[in-house]
């Protein structure tokens, strides 16, 4: 009993040495945590800023969503927050063609209270991009529907020469354009094929009756077409060439060898040891 008794004593004596502590050790580690606080809300804050600079919106979120949460309430980071939300919302809009929504969220930023100049100006920046990506992407789906028109009315050569200009817009190969892209490419391949069987019918008649026809009906080739550069256009080169055409999304199946090597020596006249879909559309 006696030692329990001692233990109850020195408990208490330790709680009353507690008690008795200066005051002035609690207001300085109060002081020393809302300076940390301060110190790693502006931190925050900065790295929001500079992810805002380099356009990762989605990034900058997160950090403002922190930076909230260091000083919850705080009205300036709330303004960061909602601003931040909109240019996600805005650029992810775009992303989908969706220019309405994308334009409507984009104008919302400079509405917010308490807000910051340098998202403000993400959002005109932004702006800007989505009224331009819109008039290009207007303007290069009307004229895959002119080519489209051509082709529906078997005007093939009007058709290839539409697809041919629209392919080789310098942004026609930005991820706002990819439908209007990959559809520009399969109707070009279409249009080619239909345009060179066009010309065959046509010409048919005297094909059959020319010198150049063979027995198996097949014709002779221009040894020209069959070389470059005063060099013999290789299987391993024709290979290739299919290979590229696959690369950039179009089946080079329709294509005869012959279509293949035409194409290789147009992308070597222009430069160029790749060829390209209108390359193949090129007469």
């Amino acid at each position: 009993m006696k030692k329990f008794g001692i233990g109850i004593a020195t408990g208490l004596a330790l709680f009353a040495l507690a008690g008795c502590q200066p005051q002035q050790d609690h207001s300085a580690d109060a002081a020393q945590s809302t300076t940390q606080t301060s110190t790693s809300y502006t931190a925050i804050v900065r790295a929001g800023r500079a992810a805002v600079s380099s356009k990762n919106y989605d990034q900058a979120l997160g950090y403002f969503q922190s930076a909230l949460l260091t000083k919850k309430g705080d009205k300036k980071a709330t303004a960061l927050v909602k601003q931040t939300q909109a240019l996600v919302e805005a650029q992810n809009s775009l992303s989908k063609n969706n220019f309405a929504v994308a334009k409507s969220s984009a104008a919302s930023v400079a509405k917010v209270t308490d807000g910051d100049n340098s998202l403000n100006s993400a959002a005109d920046e932004l702006l800007t991009l989505i009224n331009k990506t819109r008039t290009s992407y207007d303007t290069y789906s009307n004229s895959l529907q002119k080519a489209q028109t051509a082709y529906d009315q078997k005007d093939y050569a009007g058709a290839v020469t539409l697809l041919n200009q629209l392919v080789n817009q310098s942004d026609i190969k930005d991820s706002y354009y990819s439908v209007i892209y990959t559809g520009a490419l399969r109707l070009q391949v279409s249009a080619v094929q239909a345009q060179r069987q066009n010309d065959g019918s046509t010409g048919s008649s005297s094909a059959s009756s020319s010198s150049s026809a063979s027995s198996s009906g097949e014709y002779s080739v221009d040894k020209d077409d069959t070389e470059v550069d005063g060099q013999k256009i290789t299987a391993a080169q024709i290979k290739q060439a299919r290979q590229d055409l696959k690369d950039q999304g179009v089946d080079p199946a329709p294509w005869s060898d012959l279509d293949i090597m035409k194409a290789i020596k147009v992308a070597r006249a222009a430069g160029r040891t790749k060829i390209t879909p209108q390359d193949a559309g090129l007469k």
